[in-house]
This record gives structure tokens, sequence and C-alpha cells, in this order.
């Protein structure tokens, strides 16, 4: 009798590294929250979304992706946080709807429709076998936000579009998220065609919207800000698009499917139970969805699984993604 391999996703990826136990709970006995909130994850979709049908192929462009976060949205309320500038010390919430439209107007107004982009790929699911010492050890299902070539230098680059409160590209170089898209998304399109034998992907472009709305204020002919009295503010706003290219080698593509092939043999031994079921513990544990529920399970007491039901369901949580790889 053959075992189906397990699926991986990238969220349930995220998942596990962030607490085994919320992984558990989520992937393992597919607990989802009845009533989904209108949150960063909720904004993050809507551009993502909105961008998807912006970014045809080729040079063609959809409906503007103001107008398709604005149906997205519907009659949904949802707030989002952001900053008004870099030296404010607190956010403010915004209203997700009007945010992300204004964001999305800035968008398109600063860089225009692309031009010396070329889509070769668009937003779409993809299916790969993970083999590890030669043996299959699970079915890695995830999407990427698009594959373009750059008119500017002629390469094939991976687009990986990030909505972000503050803007760091310190870390891009490490990012395995967009790494592990990276990593397959060359066999995958040379399987189908896409792709010539001899090209390959380049490396990553990340394509940061910062979550902020247009400054107001009155500039001056060389772009700076100014006060009410028309003298130069000393509050001038970081960009709030930025695009940073980080160029990837084939041994980064080892090091990739290494990295997910052994989160996968810990991830099966856990499901196994040669290992344990632990927790990450840290302040972020207030943003978890099973906060309360974890609180309860902490104390040895059984009422964890009344608040699982009352305000959770279960779901498959492989389920869009068994579908979009049919």
């Amino acid at each position: 009798m053959t075992t189906a391999l397990p699926i991986l996703r990238t969220s349930e990826r995220s998942a596990f590294r962030r607490c085994p136990q919320l992984w558990w709970w989520a992937y393992r006995e597919g607990w989802t929250p009845k009533v989904k909130q209108a949150d960063a994850r909720w904004f993050g979709i809507g551009i993502h979304i909105a961008l998807e049908k912006w970014y045809l192929k080729g040079k063609k462009r959809g409906p503007h992706p103001a107008e398709t976060f604005d149906a997205w949205c519907g009659d949904e309320i949802g707030y989002a946080k952001t900053w008004l500038g870099d030296d404010y010390d607190e956010p403010k919430w915004e209203d997700a709807h009007d945010l992300g439209v204004a964001m999305l107007e800035e968008y398109v107004a600063y860089w225009g429709k692309d031009p010396k982009w070329e889509i070769i790929a668009t937003e779409r699911p993809f299916s790969v076998k993970l083999v590890r010492e030669k043996k299959p050890v699970a079915i890695f299902r995830s999407r990427w936000d698009g594959v373009l070539r750059s008119l500017v230098d002629g390469r094939i680059y991976l687009l990986e579009t990030k909505t972000a409160s503050q803007i760091s590209t310190a870390y891009l170089a490490l990012d395995d998220q967009a790494g592990s898209y990276w990593a397959v998304a060359g066999s995958v399109l040379r399987k189908e065609g896409t792709l010539r034998p001899d090209e390959e992907i380049a490396g990553i472009i990340y394509n940061f919207l910062k979550k902020i709305k247009p400054d107001e204020r009155e500039r001056n002919e060389g772009g700076a800000y100014l006060n009410k009295n028309g003298t130069v503010s000393k509050r001038q706003p970081k960009p709030a698009f930025v695009r940073e290219i980080v160029e990837r080698g084939p041994a980064e593509r080892f090091t990739q499917m290494r990295r997910l092939t052994d989160e996968v043999a810990i991830m099966n031994a856990v499901r196994q139970g040669v290992l344990p079921v632990t927790k990450n513990t840290t302040r972020d544990c207030t943003w978890c969805d099973f906060f309360t529920a974890c609180q309860l399970h902490e104390r040895g007491s059984k009422n964890f699984q009344t608040i699982l039901k009352a305000d959770f369901k279960q779901a498959d949580p492989y389920e869009d993604m068994r579908k979009s790889a049919a």
C-alpha cells in the first residue's frame, strides 16, 4: 500500500517555524477561525490580487489595480497599521479600503505601466515533488507572483511583491520564501516550455509597497516637501515604493532545496510522533489566532478544546492547493 506524500505549503512552513503547536492545530487538526479578521494578511492578499490582474503576459496591463482592490474589498471593514512619517513613533490605523486604493493609485502613478517589464509567467500555482536522500518526502505546493524578462538587461527574474509598514531590504539575501519559489520556478517553466533549456532565472525582483497614504504637502521643484510657510521640511518621507534585485546562483538553489527537504524531514518526524510537538513562546504569541486556547492548554486545562470548538471550525488546510494543482 502506497502512502500519499504530505503536502507542504509556504504558509505551513512559516507556521511550523513560528511555533510547532500552532502548526499542529492549524495544519494537522485543521482548525481555522470561524470569523476571518480583516488584518494585515487580508490586506496583503487584496494587493496581490489587484496586481495579479494588472500584470498580464507580455507588456499588456489589465484593469487599474486600485479598481480591482476596490471591488475586492466590497463592503468589508478592515483597518491597516501605517505611519504618517518615518520619524513618528506611534502607528496610525487607516481604513484598509481607502489605504489600499490610495497606495495602488500612487503605485501606478509612480511606476507607470512598467514598459521595461515583459511578463512571461503570471501569478500561478505550482506543484513540485521534494526528494531527500533519493526518497520523495513531500509535495511542495504554493504560488509565485510572476516571472518577467527585464528589457533593461535582458535577464529573467522572479517577481515577489510585499506590503510593509516599514520597508527593510537587508535580509533579502537570506529570504527563503521567495528563494524557494525561485529554486523551483526555472525547472517548472522549462518543463512546460515557457523557458528554453538554456535559460535561467537570474534572481528575484522584490517589489515593496509601503502601507502609507500619499503625502499631501506641497513640494518644490526638486521634489522636497515644504512646510506651510514654504520652507523645506525637515521631515522628508522615505520612498513608498522600493524595488530591490537579489541575484541568485546554482549553489543557492541547492541550499534552498536542501533546507526545504530538511524542514520536511523534521515536520514528518513530528507527524509520526518521533519528535514531540513543542511550543515557541514569545511576545508575538498575542497575535496568534490560538492565543486564548493556548493559555488554557499551557495550564493543562482541557477547556482549550472548548475554545477551539466554539471559535474555530475544522477544514482541510490544503483544499485550495489540491484544487489549483489539479
